[in-house]
């Protein structure tokens, strides 16, 4: 099945709708390609850099191991992000790393989820079926916001605190006190 982006806009607010589903079909393109129903991996290349901020416009940032949202005029944390070429149904399934991919955002595996940070190479884990989808999320625009589904755990979604310098976290309670929403950027490298 060859991907198609779902109808989003950019993750920048002066943009016009439909360049976010353009980072993403490029992504995709860039990553995998497909042929007769089969996934091929192309050359590898280097993942795509994100920047994400909440629907507050509060950063997240790597801070002690953690990543945190917090109201801060300082730069947001550079995100490597690949698809997860494994995963099809949803829109956009995509793993996010930190500290130039070292690091990427799990949800454990226990009963429920837990957001965490673990060493795992960005790269290993989009050649590896098996340990990729605990790490991955459907990246889901709606208008000039997305949210991040879990692919392990459906119906849980990224989240921030309404408070300032909170780590991120997963809730499945949408439009409650957690904030869901955020502008993901893709930054040209």
């Amino acid at each position: 099945m060859a991907f198609q982006p779902g109808a989003g806009s950019g993750g920048r607010l002066s943009e016009p709708r439909g360049n976010q589903d353009k980072d993403m079909k490029d992504l995709f393109d860039r990553f995998v390609t497909t042929d007769n129903g089969s996934s091929t991996i192309l050359t590898l290349p280097t993942p795509f850099i994100f920047t994400l901020r909440d629907a507050k416009q509060k950063i997240v940032r790597l801070q002690s191991k953690n990543l945190v949202a917090e109201a801060s005029n300082s730069d947001p944390e550079k995100l490597s992000v690949v698809p997860n070429r494994f995963i099809e149904g949803k829109q956009n399934p995509i793993i996010l790393g930190v500290q130039e991919g070292k690091s990427c955002l799990s949800c454990g595996t226990s009963a429920e989820p837990k957001l965490q940070l673990e060493d795992k190479n960005i790269m290993e884990l989009f050649k590896n079926k098996e340990q990729a989808a605990r790490f991955t999320f459907h990246n889901i625009p709606e208008g000039s916001i997305h949210r991040f589904e879990s692919a392990a755990y459906p119906g849980w979604f990224l989240s921030t605190s309404q408070k300032s310098s909170e780590p991120i976290r997963i809730t499945n309670r949408i439009g409650e006190t957690e904030i869901t929403e955020f502008y993901f950027k893709r930054i040209l490298t």
